[in-house]
């Protein structure tokens, strides 16, 4: 769940993007995992809706491969964008509350780091190149 106000508008990494409302100080949490908003999918259950919900899911959750579940943000914290220098930093894969690397003004575009919030991602071995290119989380 996002824990700042944020929106989302058109973004030049790629596509849609969510930008910060207010200012936020280094180390403010941004997001937490909290299962009143952000939902839990096994790939079993992933496997028993239609193709395309199975696509979005992929794409927009993300990997914790040792517990065997994928985490969909249920508000804008799915659109963070990558970047190989996030302005977020995450404490732990899928599950870790993403921080404020820095001080952010409002209007900054959230990024993070894929490879170190979602196994998929880290294990893939992608290389990012053009960071306008649709990135897939499907495994």
């Amino acid at each position: 769940m996002m824990m700042v106000e944020t929106e989302l508008r058109p973004s030049a990494i790629h596509g849609i993007g969510v930008f910060l409302i207010e200012p936020v100080a280094a180390g403010r949490t941004i997001w937490r995992f909290d299962s009143r908003i952000d939902r839990v999918y096994g790939d079993s259950e992933i496997e028993t809706l239609p193709a395309h919900i199975q696509r979005f899911l992929r794409t927009y959750s993300t990997l914790h491969r040792d517990a065997g579940l994928w985490v969909l943000c249920g508000d804008n914290g799915r659109h963070f964008n990558h970047s190989d220098r996030p302005n977020t930093l995450s404490r732990g894969i899928a599950f870790g509350d993403d921080v404020a690397a820095c001080d952010l003004p409002a209007g900054t575009e959230l990024t993070s780091d894929y490879r170190t919030i979602c196994d998929a991602m880290r294990t893939s071995g992608l290389d990012f190149g053009d960071a306008r290119q649709p990135l897939s989380l499907a495994s």
